[in-house]
């Protein structure tokens, strides 16, 4: 059994007091026809890479991914950070190039969420590519908008930038 003590008990009460009422201070309230325009970085890390060799050249393979990380917005209304979860497919061959699509999904710390579809090339080093929003809920329901990404791969580790517009019905 844990002994607490009162004095402690309180301060860590009080802490997370402060940090709710903080986090509650950035979030941004949504505004029925608002258009949002945001620039964010997401830092992600690889969670799954299963890679089958296709036989035609050396090096060429397909394979599927998962990824899972945290975004910041740095541009447009305050948000805490939120959570992405990523799945994806891509065909990549020895020197570096490919192409890549998939799916991901973005939880804000109030609970809301939307998915997005996205799609585009890897070369030098950088994923950059195109995504299409839906399937918002909360304050994003029937939200419709995307973004467009440059990320830096960095072994099972990826840094992107991400420019968007989300707009609410």
């Amino acid at each position: 059994m844990v002994n607490f003590n009162r004095r402690a008990t309180g301060v860590g009460l009080g802490s997370l007091l402060v940090g709710l009422v903080l986090t509650a201070g950035m979030t941004h309230f949504a505004i029925a026809g608002e258009t949002i325009k945001f620039h964010s970085q997401h830092i992600n890390v690889g969670t799954k890479w299963d890679p089958t060799e296709l036989g035609d050249e050396p090096g060429h393979i397909s394979a599927t991914f998962a990824a899972k990380g945290v975004g910041l917005r740095r541009v447009g209304p305050p948000e805490p950070p939120y959570k992405g979860d990523f799945w994806g497919s891509g065909e990549y061959r020895k020197d570096g190039t490919g192409n890549e699509r998939g799916y991901g999904r973005f939880t804000f710390a109030d609970g809301a969420s939307f998915l997005e579809e996205w799609a585009g090339k890897v070369a030098g080093g950088h994923a950059i590519g195109t995504a299409n929003y839906y399937g918002g809920t909360g304050r994003f329901k029937g939200l419709k908008g995307g973004s467009k990404y440059d990320c830096s791969l960095l072994g099972d580790r990826i840094a992107c930038e991400v420019d968007g517009t989300i707009e609410l019905p």
